[in-house]
């Protein structure tokens, strides 16, 4: 019976340790300010080469598999 009550104790202790790691993560997230870019102001920056004309089809092609 001591090991369970040690085992409980132990779990708790750990629990409160995650409770006390998640506040302080919560908080630095939280804190953050805005971002100010997002992907809509990128649209249209890539020049039209290969590279890009590659990456869009295979965007298409990821789309479509997932969508079906």
């Amino acid at each position: 019976m001591a090991e369970a009550t040690q085992s409980i104790s132990s779990l708790e202790e750990r629990f409160a340790q995650l409770e006390r790691q998640f506040a302080d993560l919560r908080a630095e997230v939280l804190g953050l300010p805005p971002r100010t870019k997002d992907w809509r102001r990128t649209v249209g920056m890539m020049p039209d080469d290969e590279l890009s004309r590659s990456a869009a089809r295979l965007g298409r092609e990821w789309r479509d598999l997932a969508n079906n």
